[in-house]
């Protein structure tokens, strides 16, 4: 059974221009997903391809083999900024306007529309390079934890490899596959290829972008508004997994506690909108103190939690006295005056109290209490007396100052 060129190419061509129609309305209803319109484009000019091929019979080949290639390498073109769009890089016009002009042009040279040979190797590297462009746009994105991308990223490199292989196999194959006379079935077979990759790469285009916007709503949902780092909830979440994990492994955590010092007079003086500059500022110089590996969370008002994986109380300190150092040399300047802060931290480690998330909080809570009493703008290492010492002081009419 051969297959039939021209209903493969009818087929792709419905089916394109339906889902480059589909990618429109997406686009209409999310203007903030730019790359539907551009794999939209390219699905309309992929459907423009396939009639200019199905009227190869009735037509001049400077139309069909011309104009029709030149539409097929905008189409590509398109698909790599569309990947480009998806990563949220600016899209690069120069390639979509270059290339197939410049396909144009080189079909105006006498006797190079008519020799296969030169219409096969420049269109396929011309194809393969920007199908290899796609690719490497999702890959350099691959920090971006999206099940979809590794499928889409394979496809693409397939495709890359399925046009660059048509220059060396040219004198074995018969055309499109190579340059050799065309058989029956093999130009249906191509087509067949090329429209089985187009449509996966549509449905798995909807899947990833269906798979940010949830992973967009989970850090949305995990993050505090306006610091930017992690809130109370997310330190639960990944909290109890770090301390599954390191409990597994036998290693060592640190938990920091930090609150800065007299935060209710700085917000008096300064207003809530002073306070929250010097909140903003806070974690953004925390941050600079910490490794990637490490969490900032926010755990309401002026208190934060760090979680320092595979860190031991020693060096969990160090990092705290570089974080409470930053802090003290700050200042933020709030309605042309310059507002400073300290910070008081406390430091608890499974090493001393186990593989216990709520424990280790509040030991270290204990140990802040403990930095504050000594004078504030101090570090201290929870040694298992703070809560008794702190609960004894309660007991028996003492108070601690806030802030």
């Amino acid at each position: 059974m051969q297959i039939d060129s021209f209903t493969v190419l009818l087929f792709a061509l419905t089916i394109k221009l339906v889902l480059g129609g589909l990618f429109a309305v997406f686009w209409l209803k999310n203007r903030a997903a730019p790359w539907f319109l551009w794999w939209g484009f390219a699905l309309a000019l992929g459907s423009v391809t396939a009639l200019l091929f199905m009227l190869r019979a009735t037509i001049e080949n400077y139309l069909t083999l011309g104009i029709g290639n030149a539409f097929l390498v905008s189409a590509v073109a398109c698909t790599w900024q569309g990947a480009r769009s998806f990563e949220k890089r600016a899209p690069q016009w120069m390639p979509v306007v270059a290339a197939p002009l410049g396909w144009l042009v080189v079909c105006l040279i006498p006797g190079f529309i008519e020799t296969i040979e030169y219409r096969i190797a420049l269109s396929s590297a011309l194809v393969a390079s920007m199908f290899a462009m796609a690719g490497w746009e999702c890959w350099r994105g691959r920090h971006e934890a999206l099940a979809s991308r590794w499928p889409v990223i394979v496809l693409f490199g397939s495709l890359t490899l399925f046009f660059a292989l048509r220059v060396p196999l040219m004198e074995l194959l018969p055309f499109p596959f190579g340059a050799l006379p065309m058989r029956p079935g093999w130009l249906g077979a191509f087509n067949l290829i090329l429209f089985g990759h187009t449509f996966m790469l549509v449905v798995l285009v909807v899947a990833m972008s269906k798979e940010r916007l949830e992973l967009d709503q989970r850090t949305k949902a995990q993050t505090d508004p306006l610091t930017g780092a992690l809130n109370r909830r997310a330190f639960m979440a990944r909290g109890e997994r770090l301390i599954a994990r390191h409990s597994h492994e036998e290693a060592t955590l640190s938990l920091l506690f930090l609150d800065l010092d007299h935060f209710k007079a700085l917000n008096d003086r300064f207003g809530h909108s002073g306070g929250d500059d010097v909140l903003t500022c806070f974690v953004g110089l925390v941050n600079s103190c910490i490794r990637p590996t490490d969490f900032l969370f926010r755990m309401g008002g002026e208190e934060f939690c760090c979680l320092l994986p595979y860190t031991e109380a020693s060096q969990a300190k160090l990092v705290a006295e570089r974080i409470r150092q930053q802090v003290e040399a700050a200042s933020v300047i709030v309605a042309g005056l310059p507002a400073k802060a300290t910070v008081s931290i406390g430091i608890a480690s499974t090493d001393e109290f186990g593989y216990d998330l709520d424990t280790l909080i509040r030991q270290a809570d204990g140990a802040v209490y403990a930095a504050k009493r000594a004078g504030r703008n101090r570090v201290e290492v929870s040694n298992g007396r703070s809560l008794s010492e702190i609960a004894a002081r309660m007991a028996g009419g003492g108070a601690l100052a806030a802030g």
